[in-house]
C-alpha cells in the first residue's frame, strides 16, 4: 500500500508519455511524442509531450502541464482523485488511512527514522571495530556508506535509552510502536525491554520516497545466530512493494533508460559503488506485480542480474515471465564464474561487467538454450519433449510473432521436419490446452512472484543453498501424497534435513512450493536456536503461500515436540520416503505417456509409447518388491 504522497512521487518518476497514453492516443515523434489535443477541436497533432521535462503543451490552444494536470483536465477530476486514477493504472494500491493523518503510522515512521539516525551516529562517531572490519572486508567506500546510511547497532540498548528520553505524552505510543515493529522486545528476566538488534551492521530499507520502512541486519560476531535479522511485515513495512535502493536509483534509471534487478543489498551497494547506479534489489527473490508495473513504466530495458545459482535462475524465471506478460523482454547478465555482481565486480571490475551488460542475451534465449542439449537426440519423441518445454517458456508471450519465430527456430535446430505452419499450429494448440488443463511443467514455467522472506530470513546478500534443481522435476499443480508426507515429516522433525539422503531427495521433489519450503528449512535450521524454530515456522505461515502448504505448516507445527529422532530412525524414515518419491515420479511419467498415447499420430508411434509404459510398469514392480 502507498500513501497519496508516495503515489505522487512514483507518478512524477513515471514518464509523462506513459501516463498520457493510458487516457489518450499518442504517437512517437523523434525523441518526443505528439497527439491530437483533447482540449480543443484539434485536427492536427498540436499537443507535444516531452518526457525529459515531464510536461505537455498544445501549441494551438495553450493547454500545458504535467501528467497529473492532464488527467485532471481530461477527466474533470480534482488533484487527489487524479492521483488515485493514475495510481490505479500504474498498479499502485493507495491505502486511504495513510493520507489521513494516522498517529500510529506517523509515530512508526518517526521511530524508524530515529533508529536509523542512531545506528548511523554510532557507526560514524564511535567507529566500532567490527563495523570498520566489515567495511574493509567488503571494500566499501565512505561514499557508499553515506549514500546507503549503513550503521551499527551497539549492544548497550542505545535505542531503548533514546525511547526512554521521549516526553511522557508520546513515550508510551513510541515504545508500543517500536515493539510492534520488532525494534525492541520484552525482557525475559522481568519487566522492561531490550534492543532487538545488537552488535549488527544495520542497513535501512527505504520506500520509493526515501522513508525508512525497516532494516536489514548482519551479524558480525563469530557465534551470533542467526546471521541475518530483518524486519518482518508490519503496518509500516510492505516488502512486496519495496525495491531496495530505488530511491537512489530512480533518476539514474530514467537517465540510462535501463534498470538492473538483483537480489541482495550488498549487490546493489557494490553496483552503485562501481558506477551502475541504475540498480535495485528485490526483497528476497521475488518481484511484486506493482514493482513490475513501476519498472515497466520507467523503462523497457530490464536486465535480470540475480545470483547465478539455481535459486537465482528460478527467481529470474518467474520475474521474466511477469515482464513478458507486460510486453517487455528482459535481458540476462551472466556473472560466471562468479556467483553474484558483488563478487564479480571485486574480481573482474567495472569494464568487464559493462561488457557483459552490452552483450547480454535475452533471458528468453538463455532459458531456451538451457533446454536444448549439446547433442541433439535422434528420437523424434525426445525432440518433441524438448519442444514442449520451450512451449512452456514462450507461453507468457501467447501466439505472438516473436513466440512463433522462436518456436520455428527451435524446431529447426532440433531437426524436426514438420512445416512451419504445423509447428505454429501445434504451439497454438498447446496454448489452448493450457487454458483448460493443468499439465506438468519444466522449471522455467511462469510463476507469479511470491514473498520469499520470513521475519528473519536474509535480504542482505541473501544466498540460497546451491542445490541442484532438475528442470524436468518441477511442477506447480497438485502436491503428491509422497511430497505431503515428506514435508510434514521434515517440518515436524527438522533435524532430518541434515541427513545425507536429503540432497538426493531434493532432486526428486516435483512440486515447486514444496521444494522451496524444504530449501528454506535447510537454510534456517543451522542458523537458529532450536527454541526459535516454532517462531520461524509461524512467520513463514504469514507469507503468501498456497492454502495446502499453509495447512501442512500448521499441522506440522502442532505436531512439533522438539524431541530429536535417533539417527537410524531418520535414515530408515528418509529411505522409505525416498522410495515413495521414486514411485510417485514413475507414476507421473506413466500417466503422461498414457495421455500422449491417446494422441499418437501413427500405430508405430503408439506402439513405441506403449513400450515405454511397459518399461515404467516394470520399474514400479521392481521398486515395490525392493
Amino acid at each position: 500500500m502507498a500513501s497519496i504522497e508516495e503515489a505522487k512521487d512514483i507518478i512524477k518518476n513515471t514518464s509523462i508519455s506513459t501516463i498520457i497514453s493510458f487516457y489518450h492516443p499518442i504517437t512517437k515523434k523523434g525523441a518526443n511524442f505528439e497527439a491530437i489535443c483533447p482540449f480543443h477541436g484539434d485536427s492536427h497533432p498540436s499537443l507535444k509531450i516531452n518526457d525529459s521535462k515531464g510536461i505537455y503543451k498544445c501549441f494551438a490552444c495553450g493547454a500545458a502541464g504535467d501528467s497529473i494536470k492532464f488527467v485532471q483536465d481530461k477527466l474533470n477530476l480534482d488533484f487527489i482523485e487524479a492521483i488515485k486514477d493514475i495510481a490505479k493504472n500504474l498498479g499502485i494500491d493507495i491505502e486511504e488511512k495513510k493520507f489521513n493523518k494516522n498517529p500510529k503510522y506517523e509515530m512508526g515512521l518517526r521511530v524508524l527514522q530515529a533508529a536509523s539516525k542512531l545506528y548511523r551516529k554510532v557507526a560514524s562517531e564511535h567507529h566500532p571495530e567490527h563495523f570498520m572490519e566489515f567495511l574493509k572486508k567488503r571494500n566499501l567506500t565512505q561514499e557508499s556508506v553515506d549514500d546507503f546510511q549503513i550503521g551499527y547497532a551497539p549492544s548497550n540498548n542505545a535505542l531503548m535509552h533514546y525511547l526512554g528520553s521521549i516526553p511522557d505524552k508520546e513515550k508510551e505510543m513510541a515504545m508500543a510502536v517500536a515493539k510492534e515493529l520488532g525494534l525492541i522486545r520484552d525482557s525475559k528476566r522481568g519487566q522492561g525491554h531490550y534492543d532487538f538488534y545488537r552488535d549488527r551492521i544495520m542497513f535501512p530499507v527505504w520506500d520509493h520516497t526515501a522513508k525508512v520502512r525497516g532494516f536489514s541486519s548482519r551479524a558480525v560476531l563469530p557465534n551470533q545466530k542467526p546471521k541475518y535479522l530483518n524486519s518482518g511485515e508490519s503496518f509500516i513495512f510492505d516488502k512486496g512493494n519495496i525495491l531496495y535502493g530505488f530511491n537512489l536509483a530512480k533518476s539514474h534509471i530514467r537517465d540510462k533508460d535501463a534498470v538492473i534487478v538483483v537480489e541482495g543489498n550488498m549487490d546493489v551497494i557494490s553496483l552503485h559503488q562501481f558506477g551502475f547506479k541504475n540498480s535495485v534489489a528485490t526483497q528476497g527473490v521475488a518481484l511484486s506485480q506493482s514493482s513490475v508495473r513501476l519498472l515497466s513504466n520507467m523503462t523497457e530495458n530490464i536486465y535480470l542480474g540475480m545470483d547465478s545459482d539455481n535459486a537465482g535462475i528460478i527467481a529470474m524465471t518467474r520475474i521474466n515471465s511477469d515482464f513478458l506478460s507486460a510486453g517487455i523482454i528482459p535481458k540476462y547478465i551472466d556473472y560466471s564464474p562468479s556467483k553474484d555482481p558483488d563478487e564479480f565486480l571485486n574480481q573482474f571490475g567495472r569494464l568487464e561487467l559493462q561488457k557483459r551488460i552490452e552483450e547480454a542475451p535475452t533471458f528468453l534465449d538463455f532459458l531456451i538454450q538451457k533446454e536444448i542439449p549439446e547433442s541433439i537426440p535422434a528420437s523424434t519423441d525426445q525432440k518433441l519433449r524438448i519442444l514442449e518445454k520451450v512451449f512452456h517458456i514462450l507461453k507468457p508471450l501467447g501466439a505472438g510473432l516473436l513466440a512463433n519465430e522462436k518456436v520455428i527456430q527451435v524446431a529447426k535446430s532440433l531437426g524436426l521436419r514438420s512445416s512451419d505452419e504445423d509447428i505454429i499450429n501445434e504451439f497454438k494448440s498447446f496454448l489452448a490446452q493450457q487454458k483448460q488443463n493443468s499439465f506438468p511443467k519444466s522449471s522455467y514455467t511462469s510463476q507469479k512472484p511470491q514473498p520469499e522472506m520470513a521475519v528473519n530470513e536474509p535480504i542482505l546478500e541473501e544466498k540460497a543453498p546451491d542445490i541442484a534443481i532438475d528442470s524436468s522435476q518441477i511442477r506447480t499443480n497438485l502436491i503428491t501424497k509422497a511430497e505431503r508426507i515428506l514435508l510434514e515429516t521434515l517440518l515436524s522433525h527438522p533435524e532430518c534435513v541434515l541427513a545425507q539422503q536429503m540432497t538426493e531427495i531434493l532432486d526428486k521433489i516435483q512440486h515447486f512450493e514444496v521444494k522451496r519450503i524444504v530449501q528454506w528449512l535447510r537454510k534456517i535450521y543451522l542458523e537458529i536456536d532450536e527454541s526459535e524454530y516454532p517462531l520461524f515456522v509461524q512467520e513463514k505461515m504469514k507469507e503468501t503461500l498456497p492454502d495446502e502448504i499453509k495447512k501442512i505448516l500448521a499441522s506440522s507445527l502442532f505436531n512439533y515436540r522438539g524431541h530429536k529422532l535417533d539417527q537410524k530412525v531418520i535414515e530408515k524414515m528418509l529411505g522409505d520416503l525416498n522410495k515413495k518419491l521414486d514411485e510417485s515420479q514413475l507414476k507421473n511419467e506413466r500417466d503422461e505417456l498414457r495421455k500422449k498415447q491417446l494422441h499418437a499420430l501413427s500405430d508405430e508411434e503408439g506402439l513405441a509409447i506403449l513400450n515405454e509404459i511397459q518399461q515404467i510398469e516394470s520399474k514400479l514392480l521392481a521398486l515395490r518388491n525392493k
